[in-house]
């Protein structure tokens, strides 16, 4: 006959052993941060803008909605405006991309796509990339910052982008010194959910397994 599951003997068998679970989870969390020691250490070069409006050169008599109503400037334009910078580190990724193969031929797109971060926090603009060697790193960074920097300012003379923003490469990247482990965290989280569920698949195991053995006793 099919053992039929009893959930309340099943939630019992956990409270009992709860200590080997907590075994397993603690053995998962250190193998997912021994693992991240093991990985290659990862480096992240950044290079800083900084954006900011000058409100005297927007004529604010000329500008007009949709419907020919006056436009009110709010944070969302200013928002808008800065996103400027952005745009334009974005129009250099093929550049950098391929600037970025001459130092790591196996360099393979996604990859490059997902070591980059362009952020913005308040009038600052920041330009990161990370990688296992930190001079190539600081490369890639310092190259991609200047391809933006010069096709900004190309854009802002050709009247493509917003001349009102005030854009100023402020500082490039240095060559990081100190390793960044950016998957440390998730690798500790995966070891301890693994572990975590090996421990209920463990106590469970030698629970149905006992109670074979004692009823064909």
């Amino acid at each position: 006959m099919r053992d039929v599951l009893d959930p309340v003997k099943t939630f019992n068998n956990f409270v009992r052993n709860w200590w080997k679970i907590v075994i397993f989870v603690v053995i998962g969390g250190l193998l997912g941060f021994a693992l991240s020691y093991i990985l290659p250490p990862t480096y992240e070069a950044e290079a800083i803008f900084s954006a900011s409006i000058d409100f005297t050169r927007i004529n604010f008599d000329n500008l007009v909605g949709n419907y020919g109503e006056p436009v009110v400037w709010t944070q969302y334009e200013e928002d808008l405006a800065l996103q400027v910078v952005e745009r334009m580190l974005l129009k250099q990724f093929n550049p950098a991309l391929r600037f970025a193969r001459t130092l790591d031929p196996t360099l393979e797109v996604s990859e490059f796509r997902n070591s980059k971060q362009i952020e913005r926090y308040l009038s600052m603009w920041y330009l990161r990339y990370r990688h296992t060697d930190p001079e190539i790193a600081q490369a890639i960074v310092n190259f991609w910052a200047e391809k933006g920097y010069e096709a900004l300012v190309s854009a802002k003379e050709a009247g493509h982008a917003e001349s009102f923003v005030i854009v100023d490469l402020v500082s490039k990247a240095e060559k990081p010194q100190t390793p960044l482990y950016q998957h440390r965290g998730t690798l500790i989280l995966a070891g301890t959910l693994i572990g975590f569920l090996a421990g209920v698949v463990w106590v469970d195991f030698w629970y149905r397994y006992l109670s074979k053995r004692e009823k064909e006793a």
